[in-house]
């Protein structure tokens, strides 16, 4: 084996024994890559060598049986499995202009079929299909930031309204629960004033990253703006929308924030909770998500306050920065 050599896998898709013979011997011709060959003739084959694991081309006829090669080649250039060059037995610029649209990194009529065309071809496609995972590459990464809060690492503003949009589009078609949330921390400017916005900072950071923990993996909770928080929980009724929601609360509360050489203190949390009704569209369940956070700050903060219930729950809390029994510790409420 010439270790310095590129290793290729190669599938090649087609009905015609004999084609599949002549192209296998074209590619052990060449000597640019090392190249291990798969023939597929029937969908299970073609099934089987997919499910084997990473291809680094698929060499696929575009008549084959059971399933066009048209539908191979939609399906593994839609779930990016390889890239793919179209084979026929006869030039059609027709179909190789389909093909290309549908994701082909490359077209060759075997008609005329040599190892130099195939070589050149596969060499082609081999170099778009690089060219083309780097600039999705990117894309996604750019798409990943665009989608991020840069100081908490949760979804910013668009991306959670987004999420809420998709959300809401599969309640009204299957007609499960869902609740929003919409918290805000409690006195968060005194935070600032006190310890200076650097501290501020941490402070978010490390709230959002206990949401993350507390919640469930198909929960979403996005920054709204400032230190508001909108927190999606799909499948979730009211009564369990507001477990969760205590359970933030009291997490939050018993959590210790930090500023360098000074005291610990801790933070409270004021939140309102909503759930969808038939009729709803964003705004309207953002509104009444906000109007019982509303609530909730007006009967004394750190609590849960719900669109139906005008109290809350949770303890009242003072406005006022308040010291706790323990040395060197305060609490924002």
């Amino acid at each position: 084996m010439n270790t310095g050599q590129a290793l290729l896998k190669v599938l090649i898709c087609d009905d015609d024994p004999q084609d599949r013979k002549l192209i296998r011997a074209f590619l052990n011709q060449q000597t640019g890559w090392e190249i291990i060959a798969f023939e597929a003739g029937q969908t299970a084959e073609i099934r089987a060598a997919l499910a084997k694991g990473r291809l680094d081309l698929v060499l696929m006829d575009i008549q084959m049986p059971e399933r066009s090669g048209a539908e191979w080649l939609r399906e593994i250039a839609g779930e990016r499995l390889a890239p793919v060059v179209m084979l026929t037995g006869f030039g059609n610029e027709e179909i190789a202009v389909q093909s290309l649209e549908d994701g082909a990194v490359g077209y060759l009529p075997k008609s005329g079929l040599t190892a130099e065309k195939l070589f050149t071809t596969i060499s082609v496609a081999m170099k778009k299909w690089r060219e083309g995972q780097l600039i999705r590459a990117n894309q996604e990464e750019l798409e990943r930031i665009a989608n991020l809060d840069s100081l908490t690492h949760i979804p910013n503003r668009r991306a959670v309204l987004r999420k809420l949009e998709d959300a809401m589009a599969y309640v009204r078609r299957y007609h499960e629960d869902l609740c929003v949330i919409m918290l805000d921390l409690d006195n968060f400017k005194i935070v600032n004033d006190t310890y200076g916005h650097v501290t501020g900072d941490d402070v978010l950071e490390k709230v959002a990253s206990v949401m993350r923990r507390r919640l469930r993996e198909t929960d979403t909770v996005g920054r709204y703006g400032g230190d508001e928080f909108l927190i999606i929980l799909p499948k979730a009724d009211a009564t369990a929308a507001e477990t969760a929601a205590e359970r933030l609360r009291e997490t939050l509360a018993a959590t210790e924030m930090t500023y360098t050489g000074s005291p610990i203190f801790r933070i409270t949390v004021s939140q309102g909770l909503t759930c969808y009704k038939p009729g709803d569209d964003s705004s309207s369940l953002i509104a009444r998500a906000d109007e019982a956070l509303y609530k909730a700050k007006q009967n004394g903060r750190n609590r849960v306050a719900t669109s139906e219930l005008a109290d809350g729950t949770g303890p009242a809390a003072s406005s006022e920065i308040q010291a706790v029994p323990e040395p060197r510790r305060r609490s924002f409420e």
